[in-house]
């Protein structure tokens, strides 16, 4: 399905854009941005062996899961449209953006517009994606409207015009 490879274009594509772009993760290391599609991963039990063992003494290890995945941008195929046999597709696409910043200035939310800055400028400088798909206005974004301290999260909303699949029966 053209939706299923667009959105394996875009999470390619994102990579590349945000290859040099580094954020703190919770566990307080400098992050790239993990690039995931559709959904965030189910977080994974650490390995027994990974836990320190006062922990596991006390009782204390139950819920230890691995590392955040933050920061993030989740890639969401949200939907479509085919208007007739002789349109374009219309494919729509989320992307869900989270970071994590803990310093006291409260300032996460501008890392996400940072993120939300290089995207869009991608695409209005090239607005071609692979040579398939083209990017359509409106372009648009969001951030969260509740305070989440430490955690920022905010969304960028990206229409993509794809070719039509063309009727092959001559006799049509």
């Amino acid at each position: 399905m053209v939706a299923a490879l667009l959105q394996d274009d875009l999470a390619e594509e994102l990579k590349e854009i945000l290859k040099e772009f580094r954020l703190k993760n919770p566990q307080g290391q400098l992050s790239e941005v993990n690039i995931f599609q559709q959904n965030l991963p189910i977080p994974e039990s650490l390995v027994r062996e990974d836990i320190p063992e006062e922990m596991l003494e006390n009782g204390l290890a139950e819920d230890i899961t691995a590392e955040d995945p933050y920061p993030y941008i989740v890639v969401k195929i949200e939907d479509g449209e085919i208007k007739d046999e002789s349109s374009a597709q219309t494919v729509n696409t989320i992307l869900q953006i989270g970071v994590f910043e803990d310093a006291f200035k409260k300032q996460g939310h501008k890392d996400v517009l940072n993120i939300i800055s290089d995207i869009y400028e991608r695409f209005a400088k090239r607005p071609v994606l692979n040579g398939r798909y083209t990017v359509q206005y409106p372009i648009l974004w969001t951030l969260q409207e509740e305070e989440s301290y430490p955690y920022y999260y905010g969304g960028l909303y990206l229409s993509w015009e794809v070719a039509a699949v063309r009727r092959e029966d001559k006799f049509a």
